[in-house]
């Protein structure tokens, strides 16, 4: 269920590369949250940061330690459920971790939230690795392969923690411009059989696109019967789902894009699907970000002169 709350910040911890991990305690939309959803993140106190920003959710965590203590001094019961309070379905999940990097006003802003602050929060949201929709194949496949380009890795965790519980075997490709970008590898490592690492620049790993060691691992019959999962920019997810419609290989794909409400109202996140007049448009924020690639068009729309 999607609440718009004003949340605590647990921590806000900072990574390599300008990147950072930040802790909400959110425990009614921690316990909601599905696989490759989103929130939309509203700056309190600062009218220079208008609109919310869109954030793949990272992962959810029960609340302990100093997080715990510093919630209860701060705001105890400020979201209505008390620390440590269960749900129903035995779920102890309270925090809410966003994985972010700093690329504008906004996230610079994100950036020196600490301990106790508040930010407004509207999660969980979007249509994300749903398991009703792909497990079974992911079953019959045998194996998943996760795609992921820079800040893209932060929509994969939990689909992977969820393929573990199931049993199935996983391994990541992950790639980025330079070492630094190559956040949070140490959380899917219990999760994946391999982890292939690449960067621009050569600093981790591959020296080039993530998509090379992915297209030498589909030329090798590496993988028989596979699905893949794939977030990131533009560029690299056309190129990987390239590479899978290649191998005869099915691919979901969270997709990345501008948004301004989250909510399907606003319809500046529609990108073009197969399909007639209206129908041919869907939205990233409601209809997405999670998308059957065979659904999606990939040549963008160029807008002509006049």
């Amino acid at each position: 269920m999607v609440t718009d709350e004003i949340v605590i910040v647990t921590e806000n911890r900072p990574l390599t590369g300008g990147h950072f991990l930040l802790s909400l305690h959110a425990p009614r939309q921690a316990r909601s949250t599905r696989p490759g959803q989103f929130a939309m993140v509203r700056l309190l106190g600062d009218s220079s940061a208008l609109l919310r920003r869109p954030m793949s959710i990272y992962d959810v965590r029960p609340l302990h330690g100093a997080a715990e203590r510093a919630t209860r001094s701060s705001a105890d019961g400020m979201t209505g459920i008390k620390p440590g309070a269960a749900s129903g379905n035995g779920d102890r999940s309270e925090l809410i971790q966003l994985l972010y990097k700093v690329v504008g006003r906004g996230t610079q802003l994100m950036s020196e939230l600490r301990p106790g602050d508040e930010v407004g929060l509207l999660a969980p949201l979007g249509h994300g690795f749903f398991e009703e929709e792909y497990l079974e194949q992911a079953k019959q496949a045998g194996e998943i392969w996760h795609v992921a380009g820079g800040i893209g890795i932060a929509a994969l965790l939990l689909p992977a923690k969820s393929l573990a519980k199931a049993g199935i075997r996983q391994r990541l490709f992950f790639g980025g411009r330079t070492k630094e970008d190559l956040v949070g590898v140490e959380d899917f490592e219990p999760f994946m059989g391999e982890i292939m690492l690449a960067s621009e620049d050569g600093s981790r790993g591959y020296r080039g696109y993530v998509t090379r060691p992915l297209e030498k691992a589909l030329d090798s019959g590496y993988g028989k019967k596979l699905l893949l999962m794939a977030c990131g920019p533009w560029a690299m997810l056309q190129a990987t789902v390239e590479l899978a419609k290649l191998h005869g290989q099915p691919c979901l794909v969270s997709m990345e894009n501008r948004m301004g409400c989250g909510l399907g109202v606003c319809l500046g996140c529609s990108i073009r699907v197969k399909g007639e007049g209206h129908g041919s448009y869907e939205r990233v924020c409601t209809e997405g970000p999670v998308f059957w690639a065979d659904h999606v068009i990939w040549e963008k729309e160029s807008i002509p002169k006049v």
